[in-house]
Formats: C-alpha cells, sequence, structure tokens
C-alpha cells in the first residue's frame, strides 16, 4: 500500500473573492493527488477526495458513515461543520443515519418532495417570487436606492417557499430564518447563551403539526406525518416540529446561498433572454455550489481508499468544489446535491425555485440590472458554512 500524499493546508481557507475567483486551496489540494490528507481545523487529520470517480466510489459504500458518534472528541459540533443531534432526535434526522434507519426516513421524506407533487405547487412558487420582488421594487422605487436581493430576496424566496409547502404560515421571513437557526443550535446542543426568541416561530410550527395530525391540511407536513406513521408506527408532535424545522432550516440556506450567485450572474447578463433557464442553471450549479465539501463522513472499519488504509473513525470530505471546476468529462454529473444514498432530497425543489426566479425576472422584471460592475461582486464563507455574497444591489425597474 501506498501512502497518502500530504498537504499542510487548512480545507476550509477561504479568504474573501470575486465572483469568477475560487479558493486557492482547492487547487493545492487536487496537485496532491486524487486522495490526500490535510489538517481538520478542530485538530488531526482529514482525508479529501478530489477526484470524481473516486468521490462518487465513497459516496456510494457503506463503510463511510455520518455518524457523529466517531467524531474526534476534540470537534464541538456544528461549528466543525458536524451535524451532531440530541439523541432522541438523531433517528429523525436524515444527515445523521445510515443504512436502514437512513432509507427509512427516505421514505419518509420522498413522497412530500415527489416531482408531481412540486410541480403542481409551481403556480404558487411564482406568486411568492413574484409579490417578493414587487415589495422590493416598490420601495426601492420609494427611496431612490436599489434594492438589496442576498437578505431582501436570495434567503426569503426559499424560506417562505418551504413554509408554505410545509403550512406554516410564516409572514415574517426574516425571523423565521432567526429562528430556525437558533432552534437548529439548541437540537445540536450548540445554543449561545444569548438565546434569539424563538416562541412566534415555535407557534407557527406547532399550528402546521397540529393541521397536519387532524388531516385538515393538504401539506407536506400532513405527508411527513403519515409517512412517519407508517414507518415508525407513532411520530409525536415534537419528532415532526424538529422534523419539518430541519427542513426549513436546509431548504433554505444553501437554497438561499446559490440563488444570490444565480441572481448575480442573470442582472449580469449572462443569461441570453433567449437561452434555455434551466441549461443555465445547471451550468450555474456546477460554477457556485453552496458548500466546498459534503457533510462529515467517517470510516466504519478500516478502509484501502486510493492505495492508502484509513484507520477506523478517519474524517473524510469530499471536494465538490475542486471536483465541479476541474472535470475532465464535460458529461460528468455535479456533485452539487452529493450522490448516493444520500443525495440531497431537495434537489427537485430548489431547480423548481432557480427557474421560476428567472422566470419571473424576465417576465415581469424585464429592466433588472446590477447597481453595481459584476467584478466589484464579492463573497466570502466562514468555516464549513455556506457561501455567500456580501451584497447584491440591483435596479429592478428601469431608471
Amino acid at each position: 500500500m501506498s501512502a497518502e500524499p500530504v498537504v499542510e493546508v487548512n480545507p476550509f481557507e477561504c479568504p474573501m473573492q470575486s465572483m469568477r475567483e475560487k479558493p486557492q486551496v482547492h487547487d493545492e489540494l487536487r496537485d496532491g493527488g486524487p486522495l490526500v490528507r490535510a489538517q481538520a481545523p478542530a485538530g488531526g487529520p482529514v482525508w479529501v477526495v478530489t477526484d470524481f470517480t473516486l468521490a462518487k466510489s465513497v459516496l456510494a459504500d457503506p463503510r463511510f458513515v455520518k455518524d457523529p458518534g466517531l467524531a474526534p472528541e476534540s470537534w464541538h459540533g456544528i461549528e466543525d461543520g458536524l451535524d451532531s443531534p440530541a439523541p432522541e432526535y438523531r433517528p429523525y434526522t436524515l444527515i445523521a443515519v445510515d443504512g436502514e434507519d437512513h432509507r427509512r426516513l427516505r421514505r419518509v421524506h420522498a413522497p412530500a418532495f415527489n416531482p408531481r407533487r412540486l410541480a403542481a405547487s409551481a403556480d404558487r412558487v411564482t406568486t411568492i417570487a413574484r409579490n417578493l420582488f414587487t415589495d422590493l421594487a416598490d420601495s426601492s422605487d420609494a427611496s431612490g436606492e436599489p434594492a438589496e436581493l442576498i437578505d431582501g430576496f436570495a434567503y426569503n424566496f426559499p424560506l417562505l417557499v418551504i413554509s408554505d409547502l410545509l403550512g406554516v404560515p410564516v409572514t415574517d421571513p426574516v425571523m423565521a430564518r432567526k429562528a430556525v437557526s437558533a432552534m437548529k443550535q439548541l437540537a445540536l446542543g450548540t445554543a449561545s447563551d444569548a438565546e434569539y426568541d424563538t416562541s412566534a416561530l415555535e407557534e407557527l410550527l406547532s399550528q402546521a403539526v397540529g393541521s397536519a395530525m387532524e388531516g385538515t391540511a393538504d401539506t407536506m407536513t400532513r405527508v411527513l406525518y403519515e409517512r412517519g406513521l407508517a414507518e415508525f408506527g407513532e411520530l409525536p408532535p415534537d419528532k415532526l416540529v424538529y422534523m419539518i424545522m430541519g427542513l426549513i432550516f436546509a431548504g433554505h440556506d444553501t437554497t438561499g446561498s446559490f440563488l444570490g450567485f444565480l441572481l448575480a450572474e442573470t442582472l449580469a447578463g449572462h443569461l441570453a433572454p433567449d437561452a434555455d433557464a434551466g441549461e443555465f442553471v445547471e451550468e450555474m450549479l456546477r460554477e457556485h455550489p453552496p458548500v466546498p465539501y459534503t457533510l462529515w463522513r467517517f470510516a466504519a472499519q478500516e478502509v484501502v481508499l486510493g492505495g492508502a488504509v484509513l484507520p477506523p473513525g478517519a474524517p473524510v470530505l469530499i471536494d465538490i468544489e475542486g471536483i465541479n471546476a476541474h472535470r475532465e468529462d464535460p458529461a460528468s454529473r455535479r456533485l452539487t446535491f452529493g450522490d448516493g444514498a444520500h443525495y440531497c432530497i431537495g434537489e427537485q425543489l430548489a431547480q423548481l425555485e432557480s427557474r421560476v426566479m428567472i422566470q419571473v425576472l424576465r417576465e415581469h422584471f424585464p429592466h433588472a440590472r446590477l447597481a453595481v460592475p459584476f467584478d466589484d461582486l464579492r463573497w466570502g464563507r466562514k468555516g464549513s458554512q455556506t457561501a455567500r455574497l456580501t451584497e447584491l444591489p440591483a435596479w429592478l425597474r428601469p431608471r
């Protein structure tokens, strides 16, 4: 067996970048070979896969698991990119279980994200996008200042969409974003002393769960409840609240990141008026993945990978950003939504939201444009968190 190359870099290093720049660390990792060993920010070694074929094999290999219990003891949870739910919630956490436990949860969630069900919601999604853009345009007209689309649209839009589909009557997306982040930290045991008041969102989640359990609403939450009963025999209200809270967090955080970049590219005129929106979205998903790597995986046993021996518990990352940018085969599928058993269950919804956003801009705001030069835009990322544009000022109507 050969020893894997060691690259003395922090895989998560990401200085502020322009739109066409990517962190240099991905090239340094790739130059080391298809599998390299680096230093995890929280301490200890991490093995990084930089090759597309090897990445797909890891993502399909049941010997690499999501069990946070295998993480080094020095790691502290969410700040180290580790989702480690409280034990009573772990069986209801898609990203923290494997094997039959994961397959059971996929069977619970899959009907809620059925393509036909999502297609039937397209008009509602369109209305949400149109109303958000209209409110931003009206405020911009009144103030004479450009609309700010990162906080104003990119993150609010997917949050309002997933909340609507779940039957959670959110009218204040800013409140909901702060509250769901605080609730996630509480469930992971990483909440700070200065807690954000989550009572308003908790009440809305309880309303959605109550309607679902009473059978009075045809929502995603109702589907989750029915499928949960079929798989678990019972699904207590607190566990259902936890599940839909997780979907709200996941359904707006990564999608909001990507929509910011997609908006910037679209408003800069990089999408021709007659170009296919779906093809453009695919290109942008490869160009601007919200996260640089997959979530942590750990070797459940000693594994020989790429000619190297990984010990039990070895932390493994797939370099999504680097592999997407350096694909040898242009036809190879981008890894933005992962691959294998843990392939993102919300991909179809994210695709729908992306296409609808472009459609609404084309039909209702054809003169929308950036208020600053495209090359002046900057983005960054803290650790393993999602990429984020610092700002996106735009004129939505002619001036």
